[in-house]
C-alpha cells in the first residue's frame, strides 16, 4: 500500500473504534484535532495518490468518523457512557468491516516498479501490424500488437504512459467475457511506470541494439514483463514486446474486436511428447510474429513518420528474450533466423521441432527453483527436458539457477497481489537478479562488452548458481 493509504487506514479505523468505545467526552484538542488530521490525510491521499475502489470501506470509515465528530462539536458528547450494550453491538458490525477495510487494499495494491537503474529515461510507443500472409482464428489476417520501450529524453510536456495502454478497451472485454465491471481494473491506471508516451529518443545514441520479448502462455501479454523491458530500455536498448494473439490472455484492437486466450494443451496428458506436439504449431506462429514485426520495423516510413524510432535502431544487433512458452520461442527464433545473435529462455521448456545440432550462438537459460510439490512436472518430462537442453546448449549455452524464483517470478504478475507472490517469494530481489543477468548477457553479446560477465551473480546473491560458465 502507498504511504497516505496506510496512514488513512490506520487513522480512520483507530478513530472509528474510539467512537464506538468512547466513554468520556474527548478533550478540545482531540475533538478539533482528530477530524482535522483525518481530513488532511484524506486530501493528501486523494490528490497525491488518487482514490481507488479497494479503499471504499476506509472512505466509509472516514465519513462516519467525521460525521460523529461533527455531531459532538455541534451538540456535545455525553460526559460519560455507562452502558455496554451499544458498543458491543456496534463492535460486532465493525469487526468484519474493519477486516475488509484492512485486507482488500493489501490484496489488490497499487503495485510499483523499482526505479530504472540505467542512465536514460524511458519512452514507449505501441503499434499494431497486420500480416496478410497469415490468418488468425477469426479467419481474418493475423494482427500483431506490440509495445516498444526505448532510451528517451522526457521533459515537462511528456505524458507518463499507462501500465496497460488500452485499459478502457481491455476492461470492457474483461466485463463482456468474465463479468467483472470496468471499475475492477481502473485502479491499474494509478501504477507509475516511469515511462513516457511517444517522447523523443535519447539524443546521444546514434542507434541502439534491438531486443524482442515473447511472453508466456495464457497469463502473458505485451506489458507483463514491464519490470524487465523498462530496465533494459534505460540501459540503451530498444525492446519490443510482441503480443501473440491467441496465446496472450487478451488482445484488443482499435476497431473494437479482440482475441482471447485459446487453450490447446491443458486438457492433454502431462507427457513431454504430447505437450510438445501440441505446442509446436504455436511456437512456429510466434516465431513468425517476431520475424514479421522485425520486418515492419525495418520498413517504417511515411505512415510512421512521427515515430521516435526511425533511424535509431541498429538492426545488426538483435537479441530475443522469452518467458515460459515465449522462452521456447526465443530459442526457436535463434535456430530459424541467423540475424538474431543471442537469446534468453526464462524458465521455459525447450519445446519445438527436433534439432540435430547445438546452437552456434549464445543462449542462456534462467531457471527458477521454487515450485510447490503439487505443481511439479512429472520426472519423465524433466528428464527429457534435461536431454534437450544438453543438446541445444552444448556449444554456447549456460544455465543460471535462481533457487528462490517461481515460474511467475520472471514476470510482473506477482506484483499484482500477495496471493500470487506466495508462489514467487522475494519478488523485488528476484526481479533485480533477473535484470542484472539479462543485462550482463546482452551487454556481452550485443554491445560486445567483454567486461560484462554474470560470474559475479552467485557470489552477490544467495541461492544463485551458474552452470556451464563461459559466456562466449
Amino acid at each position: 500500500m502507498r504511504l497516505f493509504e496506510v496512514l488513512l487506514l490506520i487513522a480512520s479505523l483507530s478513530l472509528l473504534w474510539q467512537v464506538i468505545w468512547l466513554r468520556k467526552r474527548p478533550g478540545v484538542i482531540i475533538l478539533r484535532g482528530a477530524p482535522l488530521l483525518l481530513f488532511v490525510i484524506s486530501i493528501c491521499h486523494l490528490v497525491m495518490e488518487g482514490g481507488r475502489w479497494q479503499m471504499a470501506p476506509v472512505y466509509v470509515a472516514v465519513i462516519l468518523v467525521l460525521w460523529k465528530y461533527g455531531v459532538w462539536s455541534l451538540k456535545g458528547a455525553p460526559t460519560e457512557r455507562t452502558g455496554m450494550r451499544t458498543p458491543i453491538l456496534l463492535s460486532i458490525v465493525a469487526l468484519p468491516f474493519t477486516l475488509m477495510a484492512a485486507v482488500v487494499p493489501v490484496l489488490l495494491p497499487v503495485f510499483s516498479f523499482e526505479k530504472p537503474t540505467g542512465p536514460y529515461q524511458v519512452g514507449t510507443v505501441s503499434y499494431t501490424w497486420t500480416d496478410t500472409s497469415r490468418t488468425g482464428v477469426d479467419g481474418k489476417p493475423r494482427r500483431v500488437k506490440t509495445q516498444v520501450w526505448y532510451p528517451a529524453v522526457a521533459d515537462k510536456s511528456s505524458v507518463e504512459e499507462r501500465y496497460i495502454s488500452d485499459l478502457p478497451e481491455f476492461s470492457e472485454v474483461i466485463q463482456e467475457r468474465y463479468g467483472l465491471p470496468p471499475l475492477w481494473l481502473r485502479y491499474i491506471d494509478l501504477v507509475k511506470t516511469n515511462t513516457y508516451s511517444h517522447t523523443a529518443f535519447a539524443h546521444d545514441l546514434e542507434a541502439a541494439p534491438l531486443l524482442f520479448f515473447s511472453h508466456g502462455n495464457m497469463l502473458g501479454a505485451r506489458f507483463t514483463n514491464s519490470f524487465q523491458t523498462i530496465e533494459l530500455a534505460s540501459h540503451g536498448y530498444v525492446v519490443v514486446a510482441v503480443e501473440h494473439p491467441g496465446t496472450a490472455l487478451l488482445t484488443t484492437y482499435a476497431d473494437g474486436t479482440y482475441e482471447v486466450f485459446t487453450d490447446t494443451s491443458s486438457h492433454l496428458p502431462m507427457e513431454y511428447q504430447v505437450q510438445n506436439e501440441a505446442t509446436i504449431p504455436i511456437i512456429n506462429e510466434q516465431t513468425k510474429d517476431i520475424v514479421f514485426v522485425l520486418e515492419q520495423m525495418k520498413q517504417m516510413g511515411e505512415e510512421n513518420a512521427n515515430s521516435p524510432l526511425i533511424g535509431k535502431i541498429d538492426f545488426a544487433r538483435l537479441g530475443v528474450i522469452g518467458h515460459s512458452q515465449g522462452g521456447a520461442t526465443a530459442v526457436d527464433v535463434l535456430y530459424k533466423n541467423r540475424a538474431f545473435q543471442a537469446a534468453i529462455d526464462m524458465d521455459g521448456y525447450m519445446y519445438g521441432e527436433a534439432r540435430a545440432d547445438a546452437l552456434d550462438r549464445p543462449v542462456m537459460v534462467l531457471q527458477g527453483g521454487f515450485e510447490l510439490e503439487e505443481l511439479a512436472s512429472p520426472p519423465e518430462m524433466e528428464q527429457i527436458e534435461q536431454q534437450r537442453r544438453e543438446q541445444v546448449l552444448a556449444n554456447k549455452g549456460s544455465i543460471l539457477y535462481l533457487e528462490q524464483a517461481g515460474h511467475l517470478s520472471f514476470t510482473d504478475i506477482p506484483l499484482y497481489t500477495p496471493l500470487i507472490e506466495m508462489l514467487s517469494p522475494n519478488i523485488v530481489e528476484q526481479h533485480k537478479i533477473i535484470n542484472e543477468a539479462t543485462l550482463c548477457f546482452m551487454n556481452r553479446h550485443l554491445k560486445k562488452d567483454q567486461s560484462a560477465s554474470c560470474e559475479y551473480l552467485p557470489q552477490k546473491y544467495a541461492g544463485v548458481r551458474l552452470q556451464n560458465v563461459g559466456w562466449q
